[in-house]
């Protein structure tokens, strides 16, 4: 997810002007004032979870949204007197709704959020399935080593009627690049944004099957959602820290692992770490094109830029899921290891291309040419 990627330099870049040194988020509850670079006033009330030695801020509001302020940006800061808590589901949706307008209804879960302009039968279906892939995804980890922890705040899903809706408002939330997709999640904001993906089809919208079986008709698009929708659950369980330094190769090899969707079971996730075909066959693609360089491993593991490169971006994505799905499968325990070092990276904390490779051999050993050796056999058996 290439916006993943430009957020986290954006604001790496801020830490590199401000040479920010971690404090800890604080407990109570503060009313900050400020006006952006475009002078857009903003009052939030929130929690400030560092602080430069300059005075830029990074702030988060009881909504989950992470803020970026430079000292001379900013117009007051004041105590609440009172702790900082985030806002109750209710409160929550209240807020999205007077955000984006009348014409929106909400549906809440047990987790979740979901702000929409579809048809309401829609966004139940997406929140019983986002519920069903949160039980999963926790169940699949819990099983494996891996102490996850239940959301701070609700999980945000905004689901938009039409394409053209969701185009215009990813537009301006996340840039155009992200206008033609079927969905993404924002780091920043904490929200996954959707469309409705039956919206095009004749057939009136009916219950979950009926829903079922149009979104299977292009399972690409459902395979999308899922994965934008493990992201979200992965920056919110405590597996990775929203803007912190944690490699794309990771985070997205993770999303891919799940993005296979299953749509029959009502409780599970049976097709979880399920054969990726389109991106093993990229993959394999990337092998036999010869496209694919002698040090490819190590540049995937040291640098996010492949993924940041219109015609390496395919490959990238691929070999990230490749090796998520050998170390998950091959190597539980040191991926458990690796995955829980990396929990706990500070936010807003550049690692250099060794420091990464020297996290990454902390965990899975000193040999990096066997580890490929290894892993490029078991892609040729894949079937």
């Amino acid at each position: 997810m290439r916006r993943i990627a430009l957020l986290i330099l954006s604001l790496l870049a801020f830490l590199a002007r401000s040479a920010a040194a971690q404090t800890g988020a604080s407990p109570a509850l503060e009313r900050l004032k400020w006006r952006d670079d475009d002078a857009q006033a903003h009052e939030v009330a929130g929690k400030i979870l560092t602080e430069a030695d300059d005075g830029g801020l990074l702030l988060i509001g009881q909504d989950g949204r992470l803020w970026t302020i430079d000292k001379p940006q900013l117009v007051s800061r004041d105590d609440a007197r009172e702790p900082f808590r985030p806002l109750p589901h209710a409160a929550l949706a209240k807020q999205l709704q007077a955000e984006l307008g009348r014409e929106f209804d909400t549906v809440v879960t047990k987790h979740y959020v979901i702000c929409t302009s579809a048809r309401r039968g829609y966004a139940q279906w997406c929140g019983a399935l986002f519920e069903r892939l949160y039980l999963s995804f926790h169940n699949y980890w819990k099983q494996r080593g891996m102490k996850l922890v239940e959301p701070e705040f609700p999980l945000v899903a905004l689901v938009f009627a039409t394409e053209k809706e969701f185009a215009a408002f990813a537009t301006k939330d996340a840039g155009a690049d992200v206008a033609s997709a079927k969905g993404y999640y924002s780091i920043g904001t904490n929200r996954m944004v959707l469309y409705d993906l039956t919206s095009s089809d004749a057939t009136p919208i009916g219950d979950a099957s009926d829903i079922n079986r149009q979104v299977s008709a292009v399972p690409y698009n459902i395979a999308t959602v899922i994965h934008e929708a493990t992201h979200q659950i992965a920056f919110n369980s405590g597996m990775h820290t929203r803007y912190a330094d944690n490699p794309l190769w990771l985070v997205e090899g993770m999303a891919m692992y799940f993005e296979t969707p299953d749509l029959s079971s009502k409780t599970g996730w049976k097709t979880a770490g399920a054969v990726n075909d389109e991106r093993l066959g990229q993959f394999r693609n990337f092998l036999s094109a010869g496209r694919r360089k002698p040090d490819s491993l190590k540049t995937l593991l040291s640098s996010d830029a492949r993924f940041n490169e219109a015609e390496a971006a395919a490959d990238a994505y691929a070999e990230a899921w490749a090796l998520s799905f050998y170390l998950i499968r091959s190597k539980k325990e040191a991926y458990v290891k690796y995955l829980n070092a990396l929990s706990s990276k500070p936010r807003l904390v550049i690692d250099t291309p060794e420091e990464r490779l020297a996290e990454f051999r902390a965990a899975f050993g000193d040999d990096l040419q066997q580890l490929e050796t290894d892993m490029l056999k078991a892609m040729r058996r894949l079937k």
